[in-house]
């Protein structure tokens, strides 16, 4: 009795491509990867999509600190629950060697981008968000 059970199981199964009936699959949202070296952003102007969920991965491959300041394209994108505690005061740091990954909702609109660190910018270390 168990055998035909397990069969007709099974059976279902592989008709589903191998998946539980009823299973839904969340669309991961794309990633958007911004280099933080000394002294530049790459690419130093980023393009989004206006409300199209995002994960900006800021990834910082020098030997010392840098940021990812852009106060205004923050408050006006909505931040994931998950993220909020990364950006403090329109800015996510980002330690050397390491990457942070930030979930976001952008809105529509040009933005400021540059590391507030002392001089950074100065050194060329800006950019553009631009959101369509």
């Amino acid at each position: 009795m168990l055998k035909p059970l397990f069969a007709a199981i099974l059976a279902g199964l592989v008709a589903y491509g191998g998946e539980l009936v009823g299973t839904a699959h969340a669309a991961q949202p794309a990633v958007a990867t911004v280099n933080l070296v000394n002294f530049s952003f790459t690419p130093a102007q980023l393009q989004l999509r206006a409300n199209t969920p995002i994960v900006l991965q800021l990834r910082n491959n020098a030997s010392g600190a840098h940021n990812f300041s852009a106060p205004a394209f923050f408050a006006a994108a909505r931040i994931a629950p998950a993220s909020a505690a990364l950006v403090q005061g329109g800015k996510v740091e980002v330690p050397s060697h390491s990457t942070v990954s930030v979930e976001l909702t952008p809105a529509a609109g040009q933005y400021p981008l540059k590391c507030s660190h002392t001089l950074h910018a100065a050194f060329g270390m800006k950019g553009t968000i631009i959101v369509r």
